[in-house]
């Protein structure tokens, strides 16, 4: 008992001071612009805004369109093989060239036809040659877009299923791929010319990779989450958010999870300044995590709060951006009270204090954030209708 009092009495030394609670952020409204049909990939390059599609008539094709700060096309590209191809995810590297990840399909190596001399056809039926069947786009590709919309460069990495692509990332060192194939978690990386290296899976089909930044020295940090043991460390939750470094060679070098007592975790989001967010689900409650790690994976500050959906981060111009899918109110935000799911970015400062909340109305779920030094940050989300728009932090 007297060990206890003892103790009580110096938590009490030690703990701080208690001090008046920040003051309740007042909601702001944002702007919100139309992206082009069928957009699915945003990004920022130079003074342009990039948007990507894939649309579909005799093949599936890929077309980048480059709007500029007038809202003025600059340029427009269509990748068209002649046959399919689809884009899932794409970046720009430190010059300004777009590179973007996904599948296509390549020719059928032509069958030899079998000569029909002297086979008996009293009938005189026409003997039609077999059609050829649609390729798989079982294709691994990556397409280089200079920074003023040239097509410079195809590269194929082949397959034996298709693969699903998840995030890619670029630097000068190289590019780095992740993705999901045959059902496995994967890491591909290439160099800048296109040369592959192996394709190494790192799990089984109980881990997913979300996220892929690729550091200058060729190493490459991963995001996304798992239900079984990696690296040694074992499954701690229901499913646990993962955050993995891998050498150039393709090795695990380390692993840290985050979890949650009979909860399940995921990282969705996360950039090269080691911002991260997805959701933590335990029992009927969702929250969206953020958290800002060092580059040792240890946490500098973290905060959970009640959302639904999607998340997407963004570190720029010194602050820590969130966007993601509210439909409650928010402790120290005045004015947000949504009656249905909303799209609502939170703004950061260092340290991890809330400095501005910016409203979307009509929009749901975020999609991607980039920043732009003339517009600030930039966000592609979806409405209810499935339609996708463009939006900014200030008011028009």
């Amino acid at each position: 008992m007297k060990r206890a009092l003892i103790a009580v009495a110096l938590f009490s030394l030690m703990a701080p001071s208690a001090q008046a609670a920040p003051k309740a952020i007042t909601v702001q409204l944002g702007s919100i612009y139309s992206a082009p049909v069928g957009t699915e990939i945003f990004l920022q390059s130079a003074k342009n805004t990039i948007f990507i599609a894939s649309p579909v008539a005799q093949s599936a094709d890929i077309q980048v369109t480059a709007i500029d700060l007038t809202n003025t096309q600059a340029w427009q590209r269509t990748i068209d093989s002649g046959l399919s191809e689809v884009a899932m995810a794409a970046t720009v590297d430190p010059l300004g060239n777009i590179w973007i990840a996904g599948a296509a399909a390549i020719a059928p190596t032509p069958e030899t036809p079998t000569s029909t001399v002297g086979i008996d056809n009293p009938d005189q039926v026409n003997i039609d040659s077999p059609s050829d069947l649609r390729p798989d786009m079982n294709q691994i590709a990556l397409w280089k877009i200079s920074i003023t919309g040239e097509l410079s460069a195809t590269y194929l990495a082949p397959q034996k299923t298709i693969p699903l692509i998840s995030s890619l990332s670029a630097t000068n060192s190289g590019i780095s791929i992740v993705g999901s194939l045959d059902g496995k978690p994967f890491l591909l990386s290439a160099t800048t010319s296109g040369v592959f290296g192996k394709l190494v899976v790192l799990g089984s089909s109980k881990t997913e990779f979300n996220a892929v930044v690729r550091h200058s020295d060729g190493t490459s940090s991963i995001y996304g989450s798992s239900a079984e043991t990696l690296a040694g460390k074992k499954l701690a939750g229901i499913r646990d958010g993962v955050l993995i470094k891998v050498s150039k060679t393709g090795a695990i070098t380390s692993l840290v999870r985050s979890s949650a007592l009979k909860a399940s975790r995921s990282w969705i989001s996360g950039d090269s300044s080691y911002l991260v967010s997805g959701p933590v689900i335990t029992g009927k409650v969702t929250e969206t995590a953020i958290t800002k790690f060092t580059s040792a994976f240890a946490p500098s500050w973290t905060l959970r709060l009640p959302s639904v959906g999607p998340s997407a981060t963004l570190t720029a111009n010194g602050n820590s951006y969130l966007a993601f899918t509210s439909r409650s109110a928010i402790a120290g935000i005045s004015g947000w009270k949504p009656n249905q799911p909303s799209l609502l970015v939170l703004t950061f400062d260092s340290k991890g204090v809330m400095k501005a909340a910016t409203a979307l109305p009509g929009l749901v779920a975020p999609i991607s954030l980039a920043y732009s030094p003339a517009k600030g940050v930039v966000g592609l989300a979806s409405a209810s209708d499935g339609t996708v728009s463009i939006f900014t932090l200030v008011s028009r």
